[in-house]
């Protein structure tokens, strides 16, 4: 191959990518029209990029976040990576919903199963979700609710009002997410509703979930002191789905575990596609968690967050 420092060379380069890149003509035609073989067609065309004859331009590239996503896509091993403003409080939720929404909705198919935790950016994707029938699609609780909720971040009331958007089928637990002994939780277990309705978590091919952190105790609401003191000295960071992690992604299996109603945490990792939506800075110790054990597959964040998340060393 020859280099591109003579002018000749250089103009023939540039006649070979005028004709591939601004009037359409294919490598073959191309290399008819100029008595040259389709081969050095290509290797001429590789060479106009690498020595800046072609230049290619995305014109909307800056107004968007694709590059990033695409960085944090690679360095965390995530099939995707959508990036919303950041903006405070109820603003940062709301333009995570609009992002997670988008997404969601454009990854649903006919027959999908799709799971739910609790939580305010899970509540913002439901809010943001433009009403669209899809047809076959089971909408379903990932774990079990609790008086204490607001109602529109309960876990029940997502599927409820999710399902009404999409008119799909509504899977409910119709349990509380923490009982008072694991005896109690063994009973529920084993009616038969509940195992019928277990199968189809199981069977579950999305899940759409927000990644608490363990700052504060209402975390979990039912938890006791002495219970989330053990979770901290374990170093627990963040939580899916009432599953303790800490910041290398390794799970905390907390003294209450045997008393929860969820998705068990094998079964969680086993569903295809997991969408995580968080953001803030407050997050970002329970995001990297998350990442770091590979609990979410899919992440939906806001761009503070994301630009933190890139400069973190692995």
């Amino acid at each position: 191959m020859k280099n591109t420092n003579s002018q000749q060379d250089r103009v023939e380069y540039i006649r070979v990518a005028n004709y591939y890149y601004k009037f359409g003509l294919t490598q073959e035609e191309i290399a008819q029209k100029m008595s040259m073989s389709r081969q050095r067609v290509n290797r001429i065309l590789a060479k106009c990029l690498e020595n800046g004859i072609v230049k290619i331009v995305i014109p909307e590239l800056e107004e968007t976040h694709l590059e990033l996503e695409t960085e944090l896509e690679e360095k965390y091993g995530l099939q995707a990576v959508r990036i919303s403003k950041s903006l405070s409080d109820e603003q940062l939720y709301s333009e995570l919903g609009v992002t997670a929404s988008r997404y969601l909705m454009s990854v649903i198919n006919e027959g999908d199963i799709i799971g739910f935790s609790r939580g305010r950016s899970v509540a913002a994707l439901v809010e943001k979700t433009d009403s669209k029938k899809i047809n076959d699609v089971t909408v379903i609780q990932l774990m079990g609710s609790w008086n204490s909720d607001d109602m529109k971040v309960s876990s029940d009331d997502i599927v409820h009002r999710f399902s009404e958007k999409i008119e799909a089928r509504a899977a409910m637990l119709y349990a509380p997410v923490v009982v008072n002994s694991k005896e109690l939780r063994k009973s529920i277990m084993n009616e038969p509703f509940f195992k019928q309705t277990y199968e189809t978590i199981k069977a579950c091919t999305i899940a759409a979930v927000g990644i608490g952190d363990t700052r504060y105790k209402e975390i979990l609401p039912t938890i006791g002191h002495e219970e989330y003191e053990y979770i901290k000295r374990k170093n627990a960071v963040g939580e899916i789905c009432t599953h303790f992690f800490d910041e290398a992604g390794n799970r905390i299996v907390s003294p209450f575990s045997e008393r929860v109603i969820s998705i068990g945490f094998d079964d969680f990792l086993r569903i295809p596609m997991r969408i995580g939506v968080a953001g803030s800075e407050e997050k970002i110790p329970a995001i990297i968690g998350a990442l770091n054990g590979r609990l979410i597959n899919v992440l939906i964040t806001d761009l503070d967050t994301a630009e933190e998340l890139k400069q973190y060393k692995k």
